[in-house]
């Protein structure tokens, strides 16, 4: 896959341009301008571009979350005595449910990209993702209700620090979760125009459930581990 673009990135614009001449210099020095035979002189496709920038927002989401990994272990380090799990056995149900669901959300995505030739099907796929969400998120709400509750009162109403590491984990994912209910639901929007959502856009969906999934099976398992 290449994405050298010195030409114009639009399909029809490049298409005219080396239709009309404007391609590269005649290696032959008479300064004649020929169209390039070379794949790598052609600007990239959208799907490529659109992939290319779905790998840079993932990395950098990867960064974001990566760092808060870090600054879990580190004040869990700076203050283990006496440190008490965020997690107790009673929520391990509700967040084992959360992460069910979750799962569930990135098969659907997966197999919509699998039936994307029968887009209508790949449209009721893409709607089953946002359902199997939604409920993970107000599966994962409950989870927040006993850390609130378990203010310790000595400390003027303060939280915990454990407490608050879970909230900011947990509530940073849920954003990210239904910023994909939201990317779903404007994709199904388009969709209506034209039958059902087009391979490309099913495959970067897929790849940003694959993402939050994985992501979801680190924050349980930082959260459970210390």
């Amino acid at each position: 896959m290449t994405f050298a673009t010195p030409g114009p990135l639009d399909p029809k614009s490049r298409q005219y341009r080396y239709a009309k001449g404007e391609g590269t210099t005649d290696p032959a020095g008479a300064g004649r301008i020929t169209p390039s035979s070379d794949p790598a002189e052609s600007g990239a496709s959208e799907a490529e571009i659109l992939g290319f920038g779905m790998k840079l927002f993932l990395a950098s989401l990867t960064m974001v979350f990566m760092g808060c990994f870090v600054a879990y272990v580190v004040i869990w380090f700076r203050n283990r005595v006496g440190w008490e799990s965020a997690v107790d056995s009673g929520e391990l149900t509700g967040l084992a449910a959360a992460t069910a669901l979750l799962v569930a959300a990135d098969i659907a995505a997966s197999r919509a990209l699998k039936r994307a030739p029968d887009r209508a099907r790949a449209k009721r796929l893409t709607k089953l993702t946002i359902v199997f969400a939604l409920v993970y998120l107000g599966v994962q709400s409950l989870s927040w209700f006993p850390i609130l509750e378990r203010v310790d009162r000595r400390t003027g109403g303060d939280l915990q620090m454990e407490d608050v590491l879970f909230l900011m984990l947990t509530f940073a994912h849920a954003v990210h979760v239904l910023g994909g209910v939201i990317a779903n639901g404007i994709v199904l929007g388009k969709a209506d125009s034209d039958g059902g959502p087009r391979r490309n856009t099913l495959r970067m969906l897929y790849q940003y459930w694959r993402f939050l999934t994985v992501v979801w099976v680190g924050v349980l398992g930082l959260l459970i581990a210390l």
